[in-house]
């Protein structure tokens, strides 16, 4: 072998060489902390959607603090979850960011079906099950407030949104504000009546989003990037099919079918942070913090980066 081919042959192998550390370095896994919820099953697709080389490790939360906890100490790269917790952190300098919206709706004020309770007035002395912080006691209170109806005028009793249709079947509450398909499955049932779906509010429709932290904004952005592309492919393919999106959560999560496909009448998927998103984000973190839940409003340059969604294709 010449010199100039052993060159050519040498460059070659070095070229080779670069393009697989390269490649290897474009790869990697992404931590996925969720929520067993309807309105985040989108995350169980976002694998199917990654180029070749990328990877998901989905772990199941069931607190919204031990997400922020696992975020802030980098033990995970995003977090499915309702936006209270990052309106929350935020507020205490903690820098966690939203950079993608999930879905809007999933909420419902539900009433016993054999009782008198017909509008929000009708909640005043009732047993409410709620969960405290969640967009779903937000939208309670923006009803009770329009109402006329203090806090006070009502027992409010904490209640993780599983828990609510036992509760509301058994008695132990006149009527709760949950998620979906929690609500509905009381529908179904027979034991449950819907009150109303709280969006006519300045908050509005707003429910879960994907959060992260700036460190990992920072110091992934490729990976977020990646990541952005097929969360919106993942949350646009379930949109689209509803029963598909009905067939993994039952297989996933066990969920009942029937309930779970009635209630994606009241979940909008969606992964755009648009203007609309913006104002509504405004309202509710205004409205956090006139309820005591928060003592000053984040920025909401700060708390939401859209770069990641925007970049998607």
């Amino acid at each position: 072998m010449s010199w100039r081919s052993f060159n050519r042959l040498a460059t070659l192998l070095a070229g080779m060489a670069l393009a697989v550390s390269a490649a290897a370095q474009s790869g990697q896994t992404i931590r996925i902390a969720v929520v067993k919820a309807t309105v985040l099953a989108p995350a169980l697709l976002v694998q199917k959607h990654l180029p070749p080389g990328w990877k998901t490790e989905i772990t199941y939360f069931t607190t919204p603090g031990d997400m922020t906890n696992a975020l802030l100490s980098d033990s995970i790269d995003l977090a499915y979850i309702g936006l209270t917790i990052a309106a929350v952190a935020r507020s205490k300098d903690q820098p966690i960011v939203v950079v993608a919206n999930q879905a809007g709706k999933g909420t419902a004020i539900v009433a016993r079906a054999d009782s008198p309770i017909k509008s929000i007035a009708d909640l005043k002395g009732k047993r409410i099950g709620n969960l405290p912080n969640s967009i779903h006691d937000i939208l309670l209170r923006e009803e009770l407030r329009k109402a006329n109806l203090k806090l006070e005028d009502v027992t409010l009793i904490r209640l993780a949104p599983a828990d609510m249709p036992a509760a509301l079947q058994r008695g132990d509450v006149d009527a709760f504000s949950g998620n979906e398909p929690n609500s509905t499955q009381t529908i179904m049932a027979g034991y449950g009546r819907v009150v109303m779906y709280p969006y006519d509010n300045p908050v509005g429709t707003i429910n879960v989003g994907v959060l992260s932290s700036e460190r990992i904004t920072r110091n992934k952005p490729d990976m977020l990037r990646a990541w952005a592309q097929a969360h919106a492919r993942a949350t646009d393919e379930l949109a689209k099919n509803p029963d598909q999106w009905a067939d993994l959560v039952t297989k996933e999560w066990g969920y009942d079918r029937g309930a779970t496909r009635r209630s994606m009448d009241n979940i909008a998927l969606k992964w755009q942070m648009d203007e609309q998103f913006m104002s509504q984000m405004a309202a509710f973190t205004d409205r956090l913090k006139g309820l005591g839940v928060i003592q000053s409003t984040p920025d909401l340059n700060k708390l939401v980066v859209r770069e990641f969604v925007d970049q998607v294709r």
